[in-house]
């Protein structure tokens, strides 16, 4: 089997919004005729932007298929070349296609004119469709599926937010372990939200005392329950924050939670629910301090046996739709991300105690929308005071 390409690069991806005025056919298309383009006559400014070369062409009416659409007046009620035709199709606000959805146009649009009416093969354009899409960054969506119940998560998710759902579903209680800003607390929250359970988180420290998990009895006799305590004896998903940075004393309470089917209260004990899971995040491995997390605990192995851990890392995908959130200039987000990406990996490469999180992008998006100067926004989002010799190795200088 073969494809003929044709010769029409589509203007827009918006349907015409008045039906040809002969036949009545509304799913229709304007699009350039890049075979009667004239060598003197300007491109098509859009066109070319989208599709990475000059397009040239009057523009037509097309079908649905990208085939030229033919009756007794293929211009539609105005005609593509009159003027109210062609600048209320220009003027028309754009609509917004998922990225995928632009990559495939594009594909399908370059491969239209660079074969123009030569014969491709069916093989060859799947080829090029199918490494335009796998390029594409999309965010991942998540999808529970329980008894042969679906449930989709809401908004756009960390990819590895399956792995730390289907550990839960399992039984397990997990350790998520990852630099600063991943998004190891959002993954918590949309953990339970896929397992339709209560969620509930308690940041640690040094100072957060065993009274914050279990609570303690008044003077009076009277017991002061906690948020732990009400996922523990009626279900939910309870996140503690900043694990690794916790007093000793809290982990041995946490343990002794996880350790037994029930535990004691200061008013006595209490069954665990069979639908309590236990998710923790932390920005190391529990054996210590590192380099560039200096004040984290080293945690007893008792305590870690608790755990399944789950290494998180930045998902690049949903960065940029982080950023896209921010500004609808493309090109500023490209811009950002680029430079911190860069900045990431010297700093993964020169060991350099230096954290780049999708925080930093995301944010220094956020200060050039509101009207920062390049240079500001990198010394506020991203040098954050480093010296001299730190910064040069940095950004290559050194």
């Amino acid at each position: 089997m073969t494809i003929t390409a044709t010769t029409f690069v589509r203007h827009s991806k918006r349907k015409i919004r008045t039906p040809c005025v002969s036949c009545g056919e509304s799913y229709l298309y304007y699009a350039h005729d890049t075979s009667k383009a004239l060598p003197w006559e300007n491109g098509c400014s859009d066109c070319t932007e989208r599709v990475g070369f000059d397009v040239r062409g009057p523009l037509v009416l097309t079908n649905a298929d990208g085939t030229l659409h033919e009756c007794s007046n293929p211009g539609g009620t105005d005609g593509p070349d009159s003027k109210r035709g062609s600048e209320a199709e220009k003027s028309a606000p754009k609509e917004q296609e998922p990225k995928v959805k632009q990559d495939v146009f594009t594909a399908i649009d370059a491969l239209r004119v660079l074969f123009n009416s030569n014969t491709v093969s069916e093989d060859q354009v799947r080829d090029i469709v199918r490494q335009e899409v796998s390029s594409a960054r999309v965010p991942t969506r998540t999808v529970v599926v329980r008894d042969k119940q679906s449930k989709e998560v809401e908004g756009s998710t960390h990819r590895q937010l399956a792995d730390v759902v289907n550990a839960l579903l399992v039984g397990e209680h997990v350790m998520m372990v990852g630099p600063a800003g991943t998004g190891k607390s959002t993954i918590a929250e949309q953990a339970a939200e896929a397992l339709d359970l209560p969620s509930y988180s308690l940041s640690l420290s040094p100072q957060t005392p065993a009274s914050a998990i279990i609570g303690y009895m008044q003077a009076a006799g009277e017991y002061v329950g906690t948020l732990f305590r009400e996922a523990y004896e009626k279900g939910g998903v309870f996140h503690f924050d900043e694990v690794d940075n916790s007093h000793p004393s809290v982990l041995a309470v946490i343990n002794a939670a996880l350790a037994n089917g029930a535990m004691a209260f200061p008013d006595g004990m209490v069954k665990r629910h069979p639908d309590f899971r236990c998710v923790a995040s932390a920005n190391t491995y529990g054996r210590g301090a590192t380099r560039l997390y200096v004040g984290r605990q080293a945690m007893d192995a008792a305590t870690l046996d608790r755990f399944t851990v789950i290494t998180i890392e930045i998902d690049e995908a949903l960065e940029h739709a982080l950023c896209q959130r921010e500004t609808s200039n493309e090109q500023r987000v490209n811009d950002v991300l680029t430079y911190v990406r860069k900045l990431r990996k010297r700093a993964e490469e020169h060991g350099l105690t230096v954290v780049l999180s999708p925080r930093a992008s995301v944010g220094m998006v956020r200060l050039l929308e509101a009207g920062f100067t390049w240079e500001a926004a990198v010394d506020a989002r991203i040098r954050r005071g480093l010296d001299d010799a730190t910064w040069a190795k940095l950004t290559g200088r050194a």
